[in-house]
């Protein structure tokens, strides 16, 4: 009777969220650095330092990511309500998980993402975050630290409170 207190504790302290996903604590605590080429060729390349300096909004997607299709909507619509805002509001980056040439490009253009996207041809920074499933989504401060890892399709409400969790995190 204990085990299943405990295995119910551990499954209640992770939020189950609306969209099907969970929300819970990183699998690691702090930044995990990276540079990586853009999805679009001829923009400028994508990287995150140890400490990034202001709140990050990290996303991992591919093509082929049906959840994705519908989850990058809405990230690019919070990036483009903080573009030209305060220099305290989280920047979004993508990362295009393993994805094939011209799918990443394609799915890019196609659901209209203008925030910096990195392609990770091999998988290897997704290896690093603990990309299990996608879409992924981390939320850094400005000190580096990881204060949300959802795992799972984010809808506008969920989004909304974890940048809040992220930006209160950061001060």
């Amino acid at each position: 009777m204990g085990v299943l207190v405990v295995a119910v504790a551990v499954v209640s302290a992770a939020v189950l969220t609306s969209g099907g996903g969970v929300v819970d604590a990183a699998p690691f605590a702090a930044v995990r650095p990276f540079s990586l080429s853009a999805v679009i060729s001829g923009q400028a390349p994508v990287s995150l330092a140890a400490a990034p300096g202001r709140p990050v909004v990290l996303t991992f997607f591919a093509s082929w990511c049906t959840p994705c299709l519908r989850e990058l909507p809405v990230i690019q619509r919070y990036w483009l309500s903080v573009q030209g805002g305060s220099g305290a509001a989280p920047t979004v980056l993508g990362i295009d998980e393993m994805d094939q040439r011209p799918d990443g490009p394609d799915l890019v253009r196609r659901t209209g993402v203008t925030f910096p996207s990195g392609y990770d041809h091999d998988g290897a920074v997704g290896r690093r975050w603990a990309v299990d499933g996608l879409p992924i989504t981390a939320f850094i401060t400005p000190g580096g630290r990881v204060v949300a890892y959802h795992r799972g399709e984010l809808d506008q409400a969920q989004l909304d409170v974890l940048v809040h969790r992220l930006v209160a995190a950061g001060q």
